[in-house]
This record gives C-alpha cells, structure tokens and sequence, in this order.
C-alpha cells in the first residue's frame, strides 16, 4: 500500500492509497481537499491498477505534473514528486504506515541474538521441502512490488505472527515496505531489535519480552512479549530486515527463528534481483526515448541520473550553440518526385546529418520538415563542469553536415540532387525537458535560437553562417569570411555575421 505525503500550512499530511483510490481537488467531496484558487474542483485522480498507482488529470484547468513534466496520465514511482497549483505532494511506494523505531514505547536493553549462517540452520527434511516449494515461488516472481508481498506472505503463512514487518534501506532510511496486517495508523516497533539485526547481522529470537527486556512498562502494556527479526543480507550487508511479533509468552521457537532466516537469506537475493531489473528496466524505457534526439552516451548518462535521482532538473538558463539545416529547393525537389521517393531520400538525409550531429555530442531539438534544429553545450547534467566547447563542435559539425551531404548527393541521380544552408548561433537560451517520461521533448528557446533560424535563411546554398559571439569562440579554430552587419527577418538590430570557408 503507498501513500501521498505533503505539507499544508506547516502541517505534515499524509494519505494512503487504497484499492479505491483517491480524488483530489478543491471541492469538499474529495478525499485530498487542496484549496487554492488554481486547483480545480476535481483536479486528479490515483486509482491502482494491480499493484500500479496511475495519476489521471481530470481535465483541470491549470494542469498536473509529475517530477515537474506536465502529464495526461502516467504511472508513479517511489519518490516522484506531483504538481498540483501551488502544492508538491510526494509519492511514496511504501506501507501506508508510518513505523516508528522508539524504544520509549518498545524499550529493550537486551536481546538473545546471534548470527546464523544457512549451514547452521536446523531444518526438519519437511521444513527443507517447504523451503524449496517456498524458493520456488518467490524465484518466479519478477514484479518487485509483488515480490516484497509474497515475500511477508510466505514468512506468515510458515510462522502465523500477529504483526509483520519487512523493512529495506533507502539511504540512511530504514523504510517500511509491508506491513501486515495493513492499516494506516503509527505502528512502534523496537529500535534496539532492528539495530541488532541490521549492524550485527543477527537474528533476534524474544521468548517473553517483559523477562528479556526487562519489563518496560510500554511493552506490557501494548502487550508485545514475543518477537523475530531477522537481517536480510546481501554479501555481508544487510539490506534491510523482516521482523514479526506477537502477544503471548513463547510464541516463537528457535526452529520458527531459523525458518524466517531461511526465507529472509533466500529473498535477499531475489529482492535486489526485482530491484535491479526494475530499474534497468526504468532506465531502459527512459533510455530508448531519450536516444530519438540525444547521443547514446548523453542519453545513456540521463538515464543513469533520472534513475538514481528519479526526476529531472529544472529548466534553467545557459549559454548554448544552436544549428538550424535546411535543404535548399526541397519544394521543387518534392514536385519531381514521387512521395515515396521523398520519403526514401529524406529518411536517408536526416539519418546522415543526425550522426554527424550525435558524433559532436549535439542534441537533436526538433526536425521541421527537411530542416533539422540542434543543440550543443545542453543538456548538461547538474553536476558537470560548463562545456566551453560547444561552439567549436557545432561549427565542426556543420561543415562535416556539409560534406556528408554531398556524399549522399553524389551517389543519388542528378534529379535528386539538392544543397543545403546552415546557421550557428552561440548565446543565452532556457533549455529544458517538456512531456511525460515516457514521451520527452527537450528544447531550447530564446532570441539565441531565433536568430541561428534566420541566420540559415541568410545563408547562402550549401554555406556556412555563423553569428559574432560564435565566431569569438572559434575564430582562431576556423576560416571565416566576415559578410558585414545583415539586417535579419524578424531582428530590429542588424546582425554580424561570419561565413565559414574551412
């Protein structure tokens, strides 16, 4: 069971997504009731799809995002973030409960536990062939959600306990993933028995826990006297813990001990199996969208980020190289051939001019018909130092785009022939991701990039136009021929432009 955590006039709120879901909105009516003026009166909706939370906008006027990308409907992941008006609400994959390590309300001050190796565990032949059957099942489970259920599941249904845990580390978080039976109250659970197993790699068995720890007053009046918590290790490390507990002297006995442990050393394993194949599983989806308009290493290393951060950064302002190609007479070309041999032909040229570009690191902003829009020097990941060499690696690459066309052309029937103009423009520009992470878009806009836009209109065919600011950076890299102050469509002030000889 998940939950949506978020803060409103100070106040920590949070509320847990059931099997019927949960609307949220301005109106009364809701079960999130959110009153600002740019909410809408139902805003969205969560609703769980198996064992999958989905945020739907309910057509609201001023829109939903999730970690800051404006969606329809999209699926959440632990720790996304959701925009809503003015509120940030976060998601949560996790118990609805919060579980609290407090030893005032759970208080032991000692414990009977040990380390218990899989060789030591003194396993009956039935307790080993329904360990197997219990392996069996968990090994089949690749869904990681699911997993961590069945899991807790098979640990109740081999040793009945009136509370379950299974808690794993995120960070220096220890966060409650199952907690059975399910609620959405505080449960308390002890401090001392979870440090035990996670740093020492023991196995704690409570016979009574008013004689083992001392008979604090909270545990016998919560009436917790029997409990198991057993570490969930990964080469040496614990990765988290199951714990169970119960009311009742002796309830648990050292042959129920050595079965949890058996189960919790088992799907250690298979939980970092389902974690790692979720995640690459994220990064391979994300991965695939983003290789439309990024270098595979750009996209690669994006991927990487969004997975270990799970949200993008913010659009920000920065100083950019941005390309504008564009085929000259691609409207006549198009009048003397047929709409598949336009296809073919075009397929083919832009396929050619995006390797070039991905071979400088460029990032693919947008085709326009035959004209192709890049980027260099964005996006860069927050913890990259600055590229200062985006403007010679455009202008690099537009005179490779140049010769790769005329290969292309050379190898084509003469009516097919066609040249092409390039404009690269260095400034300030505010780039950013737009879309949902299933379908992003990632642009730069600016009077940087209009002017690159109508410095390629300026261009003469099968030339090379670069503003001023480009050609202070690269001046000293590349032949340039100055063409004197043009007066661009759209611009008011008059533009220096440089044409690149070689």
């Amino acid at each position: 069971m998940a939950r949506l955590t978020f803060t409103v006039n100070g106040e920590l709120c949070s509320f847990a997504v059931t099997e019927h879901g949960l609307t949220i909105g301005r109106q009364l009516e809701n079960e999130i009731v959110l009153n600002h003026a740019i909410v809408s009166r139902k805003h969205a909706r969560v609703e769980m799809r198996g064992r999958q939370a989905w945020l739907i906008d309910l057509e609201s006027r001023n829109g939903v995002t999730v970690n800051r990308l404006r969606i329809k409907e999209e699926q959440l992941s632990d720790g996304d973030l959701i925009g809503i008006g003015p509120f940030e609400i976060q998601f949560e994959d996790r118990a609805a409960q919060s579980v609290v390590l407090d030893d005032n309300q759970y208080f032991p001050i000692a414990s009977d536990g040990r380390v218990v190796q899989t060789h030591e565990l003194h396993l009956e032949t039935v307790d080993l062939q329904q360990f197997y059957a219990i392996g069996m099942r968990i090994n089949q489970i690749l869904d990681y959600r699911e997993l961590l259920d069945q899991v807790m599941e098979e640990v109740l249904r081999v040793v009945p306990a009136q509370r379950g845990f299974l808690l794993l580390r995120k960070g220096e978080e220890l966060v409650p993933r199952v907690v059975l039976p399910a609620g959405t109250g505080d449960v308390a659970i002890s401090g001392s028995i979870v440090a035990k197993a996670l740093q020492e790699g023991e196995a704690v068995l409570t016979r009574d826990a008013r004689l083992d720890f001392a008979g604090a007053n909270s545990i016998i009046s919560a009436n917790i006297r029997s409990a198991i918590c057993a570490p969930l290790l990964l080469q040496g490390n614990a990765i988290g813990v199951i714990l169970l507990d119960s009311a009742g002297r002796e309830q648990f006995s050292e042959r129920d001990r050595d079965l949890v442990v058996a189960i919790a050393n088992f799907a250690a394993v298979a939980i970092e199996r389902a974690r790692l194949t979720d995640e690459l599983r994220q990064q391979g989806e994300l991965r695939k969208n983003l290789e439309r308009f990024l270098s595979p290493n750009v996209a690669k290393a994006l991927a990487r980020y969004v997975a270990q951060h799970g949200k993008l950064w913010e659009a920000q302002e920065q100083t950019v190289t941005v390309l504008f190609a564009d085929v000259k007479g691609f409207t006549a070309l198009s009048e003397r051939l047929s709409p598949r041999e336009v296809q073919d032909l075009l397929n083919e040229y832009l396929h050619e001019m995006t390797d070039v570009i991905f071979r400088y690191n460029g990032t693919v902003d947008k085709y326009i018909g035959d004209g192709i829009m890049a980027v260099f020097g964005a996006p860069r990941l927050p913890d990259e130092p600055e590229d200062t060499q985006h403007a010679f690696r455009a202008v690099a690459a537009a005179l490779e785009m140049q010769a790769a066309q005329q290969r292309l052309v050379s190898k084509w029937e003469p009516s097919k022939a066609f040249t092409i103009r390039i404009g690269v423009n260095t400034g300030m520009a505010y780039t950013g991701f737009f879309g949902t992470r299933h379908r992003l878009e990632y642009t730069a806009i600016g009077d940087t990039v209009n002017t690159a836009s109508r410095l390629e209109s300026a261009a003469e065919p099968g030339a090379i136009f670069i503003g001023q600011d480009t050609a202070t950076h690269v001046n000293d890299r590349f032949t340039l021929q100055e063409m004197g102050e043009l007066q661009l469509k759209g611009k008011q002030q008059r533009v220096r432009a440089f044409k690149v000889m070689s």
